[in-house]
């Protein structure tokens, strides 16, 4: 009789003991820490945390991990080639007003070949 309490008794006191460990320690037992870099380290950490399915092949979670990083770094440079056109353009604009009706400066020529290699790098990116 007590062989059989015994046993479930011991599995519920290293179930509950494991439930415990495996708990996140709250505010209120954690050390106060008023460190705003520790606190800013801790959020980045949580959103480059990647979502990670344990029945998932490795391999195609590399492959989608990477094709992700690869998006993001395209969308950057879409976004600075696109912010650098806008700007070249302007500038351009300012340099024809300012040259006259029948005046094209050097500089005018040189912004439009920038905003064809821009124009192109933009192309590529958003292929």
């Amino acid at each position: 009789m007590k062989n059989r309490l015994l046993i479930p008794s011991i599995l519920l006191l290293f179930a509950g003991a494991h439930m415990m460990a495996r708990q996140t320690p709250s505010a209120s037992q954690s050390a106060p820490c008023n460190d705003q870099a520790s606190i800013d380290n801790t959020a980045d950490k949580k959103k480059e945390a990647l979502e990670h399915d344990p029945l998932a092949d490795p391999a195609e979670e590399m492959r989608s991990r990477a094709q992700k990083k690869m998006d993001e770094k395209n969308f950057k440079e879409l976004q600075e080639a696109a912010t650098d056109l806008a700007a070249v353009s302007a500038k351009m604009s300012k340099e024809i007003d300012a040259g006259g009706q029948f005046v094209v400066s050097l500089r005018v020529l040189n912004d439009l070949e920038q905003i064809e290699k821009l124009t192109k790098k933009v192309r590529s990116r958003a292929k």
